[in-house]
């Protein structure tokens, strides 16, 4: 892979809070969610017919955070599911309709393709199960993105890798510069190559709340540890979701 990648690792969480305040009007974050009947199918044989549950208290814990954020001005949901798109608009979001389903990636181009006629100069694309995220770490997060932006122009792609480092769970692009969205496995690698192919610079922005997406058992234990030596997580829809389910009990 050729050009040169720009790792930020950096832990600004104990800087104070309006380091981060800065309020972006042209960002948005767009979160894709896909039918809640087949959602999380790996975990199908831990969670069983509480697969769908779950899935909607991870996008709650999301949709939380991205309201949260003192950065982001709008958030959109590309979701072809009415129950989604009920939830989404009655925390007052953007709903992008996912008439026929093709595939996440065909999913978020559509909602780029929204983002940039409503106005969007940027936009953030996370998934809707990384239930750790925060509007603080978000904010942060960005504030990472802004200070390589400022000094290195607006030629940057900031890029939020998943906790194998094989996939993405954050990735802020500007919705009128060409990037192909190539989420999948392996797109952690795929976002950095295209993002030097399009003449702009990878930003690595690491986050050790952000990274953790909930795709098989092993994530949901990881999740459950973290919380359990976090209690400050505890009151995440996701843990109240296990807990009150039983899952909690059953892990320890």
């Amino acid at each position: 892979m050729g050009g040169q990648v720009f790792n930020i690792e950096t832990d600004n969480r104990s800087l104070p809070a309006q380091q981060f305040a800065q309020r972006d009007e042209g960002l948005w974050a767009l979160v894709p969610v896909k039918a809640l009947e087949g959602a999380n199918y790996r975990l199908k044989k831990c969670l069983g017919a509480d697969r769908e549950g779950f899935t909607v208290a991870m996008l709650k814990d999301v949709l939380a955070a991205l309201g949260e954020s003192k950065q982001v001005s709008h958030i959109a949901v590309v979701t072809g599911d009415p129950r989604v798109a009920a939830i989404a608009k009655q925390g007052g979001l953007v709903v992008i309709e996912e008439v026929e389903s093709k595939g996440l990636n065909e999913a978020l181009e559509l909602g780029r393709d929204a983002i940039r006629r409503m106005g969007g100069q940027r936009m953030v694309i996370v998934p809707a199960d990384i239930p750790l995220m925060t509007g603080r770490e978000t904010d942060r997060t960005l504030f990472e993105l802004r200070v390589q932006r400022q000094a290195r122009g607006d030629g940057v792609t900031g890029i939020g890798p998943s906790k194998d480092l094989g996939g993405t769970n954050f990735l802020c692009i500007e919705t009128d510069r060409s990037f192909p969205l190539m989420f999948g496995p392996g797109s952690y690698r795929r976002h950095q190559e295209c993002a030097i192919e399009h003449g702009s610079q990878p930003v690595l922005l690491s986050s050790p709340t952000i990274s953790l997406d909930i795709d098989e058992d092993k994530d949901l234990d990881d999740f459950i540890t973290f919380c359990l030596s976090n209690p400050e997580y505890q009151k995440t829809e996701t843990f109240q979701f296990l807990q009150e389910k039983g899952y909690i009990d059953h892990a320890g």
